[in-house]
């Protein structure tokens, strides 16, 4: 993903238009890049990522709405700001653009003044946003935000690259979750009735990886933060969790307790309470059909022995 820049494209097919707003946009101090027609600006934008484009909504053969969406599918392209100019002020229109990938809509004629002032600011705010991507990546936080048909809203870089595989990959076949985990996701607000709790997780495989997501909390009613890993497959928790149908915590516990760890210790391992443990362990023997620690060690040496 690259940091937007002060390069602003214009895709407008009115010369007089094209000219008004790169003369603001020049005296502004920003560079401009200039597209006639939605092909053109797919063609502009396959060299250089602007810091946000300016889309006249009606052109001939592809409209600004349709062009929204075709540069959206550019993953460099995800976090650049796009506005809308039109003269269609109807509501429809206005939503229209917003579901394109558009964060503003500005009425036509374009006041100079206004235009440049909200362009400031969404590219301010372009730019923390990717700065906060980049940020939480840095940190080891592979996260992406998901809405509940399983679309990826927005992820971090490397969060991105888990999920998303090759980026030269036909782009509808990108951004979007498993079946089972947008199911898993469903179930898990069903539950609840609000939001989950954060931790719980699952296993899904995408682009060849076992990935693990859990979740991360609730960004709005629609909306929701996933972290995701990939999953070492001989890891012993993780097969006594596929295993057993257990938490990532009491898989973590059980794996203790098949290496003779005392609760004391497993507690210290853990960093959690030795009461804490005792309520894992209560979970675990009823998942494991077993009444005590011992045969629960048994058990569950026996599964990892058995590959």
């Amino acid at each position: 993903m690259n940091a937007p820049s002060e390069t602003v494209l214009v895709v407008d097919d009115t010369p007089s238009s094209l000219g008004m707003l790169t003369d603001a946009l020049e005296e502004a101090g920003y560079t401009v890049l200039v597209a006639r027609d939605g092909k053109k600006a797919l063609d502009i934008v396959a060299q250089i990522t602007p810091g946000a484009i300016l889309m006249d909504a009606v052109m001939p053969d592809m409209d600004g709405f349709e062009t929204s969406k075709r540069l959206k599918a550019f993953e460099a392209l995800r976090d650049v700001p796009v506005l809308f100019m039109t003269g269609l002020s109807e509501t429809e229109h206005i939503v229209r653009g917003l579901e394109a990938g558009g964060v503003d809509y500005i009425t036509k004629p374009v006041d100079p003044d206004e235009l440049i002032a909200r362009l400031r600011v969404h590219i301010a705010n372009a730019r923390n946003s990717h700065s906060a991507h980049v940020a939480l990546d840095a940190s080891g936080r592979f996260l992406l935000s998901v809405d509940l048909a399983g679309n990826i809203r927005w992820a971090t870089p490397q969060a991105l690259e888990l999920v998303d595989g090759d980026p030269d990959e036909d782009a509808q076949t990108r951004g979007r979750l498993p079946t089972a985990t947008v199911e898993w996701l469903r179930q898990l607000l069903l539950d609840s009735g609000k939001a989950p709790q954060m931790g719980q997780d699952t296993i899904a495989s995408m682009r060849g990886r076992e990935l693990k997501f859990s979740y991360a909390g609730v960004i709005s009613t629609t909306e929701h933060l996933l972290r995701v890993v990939e999953v070492a497959g001989g890891a012993p928790s993780d097969v006594l969790r596929a295993a057993f149908n257990l938490t990532e915590r009491e898989a973590e516990v059980l794996s203790w307790i098949a290496n003779g760890k005392s609760n004391k210790e497993i507690a210290a391992i853990l960093d959690m309470s030795p009461r804490t443990v005792n309520k894992h362990l209560d979970r675990i023997f009823g998942k494991l059909g077993v009444e005590n620690r011992t045969s629960a060690a048994v058990v569950s040496l026996k599964r990892l022995l058995d590959g």
